[in-house]
């Protein structure tokens, strides 16, 4: 009997240890299993991150609305000497630029400014109707270019042809664009004839989104590679759209 009891105990002891190294096997099995679930979900997470991210300008959300900026800048008749001036953007959000196009506002009420049909200083103001409150291009290359035939007897005798119209009217620029909060220069660090504004009689579509932050400035650096003809007012004219949002492009797009 005392045999039995003393075999009973022991076996009770043993089977005592098994249970605890089991638990204790369990135990460990559970914490990998937990420490790998948690990895799991990590990346699961991380997936889901990346799937949602922003890629491009288009994945922005937000309400997008047409908007135009303009620089507006003031030459005198004879000046040579680069100015520059600013917009800033709106706090509504950031404006994303789709189309640039720079036009000359004439503001000359001067008469004898005006070239004549010769291409002489006009003598007479009714002899050309004068171009006050309208709008030319920024350079003459355009109408050059158009006009290849009677490109070359303007070239050799320095006067415009009758078809080329007074060239000496149209102003020629060059630009350089800044935005202000980044100080990025889109023409980098040089001007940028204001012939590479225009396409074939359409404004200058971007190949590539440029876009500035709210609150940043546009900067336009306008320099005249001739004297400037007549009085007038560059109008640097930026056509895109407004993200509306507290929204930072940069930081989205992890730039």
């Amino acid at each position: 009997m005392s045999d039995n009891l003393q075999d009973l105990r022991s076996l009770a002891r043993d089977l005592k240890v098994e249970v605890k190294h089991l638990k204790d096997m369990l135990a460990k099995k559970a914490s990998a299993h937990r420490q790998r679930l948690a990895m799991i979900e990590d990346s699961i997470s991380n997936l889901e991150a990346n799937s949602k991210r922003v890629q491009s300008i288009d994945d922005i959300p937000g309400r997008r609305t047409p908007k135009w900026y303009v620089v507006d800048i003031d030459f005198t008749y004879g000046e040579t000497v680069s100015k520059f001036d600013s917009v800033q953007i709106t706090a509504e959000g950031p404006f994303v630029c789709t189309q640039i196009q720079p036009y000359y506002l004439v503001l000359d009420d001067d008469y004898e400014h005006y070239q004549g049909p010769s291409g002489s200083v006009n003598p007479n103001a009714n002899a050309t109707p004068l171009a006050y409150g309208r709008y030319l291009p920024c350079t003459a290359s355009h109408m050059l270019g158009s006009n290849i035939v009677t490109l070359g007897s303007y070239a050799a005798t320095g006067s415009p042809a009758l078809a080329l119209g007074a060239i000496r009217d149209i102003p020629e620029f060059s630009f350089k664009i800044e935005i202000g909060g980044s100080g990025v220069f889109w023409t980098q660090d040089k001007t940028v004839p204001a012939a590479s504004f225009y396409g074939e009689r359409e404004p200058l579509y971007l190949g590539v989104e440029g876009y500035a932050e709210r609150t940043d400035r546009i900067i336009v650096h306008a320099n005249p590679e001739t004297e400037i003809p007549l009085t007038g007012r560059v109008r640097m004219v930026f056509h895109g759209f407004q993200i509306a949002g507290n929204i930072n492009i940069s930081d989205m797009l992890g730039y």
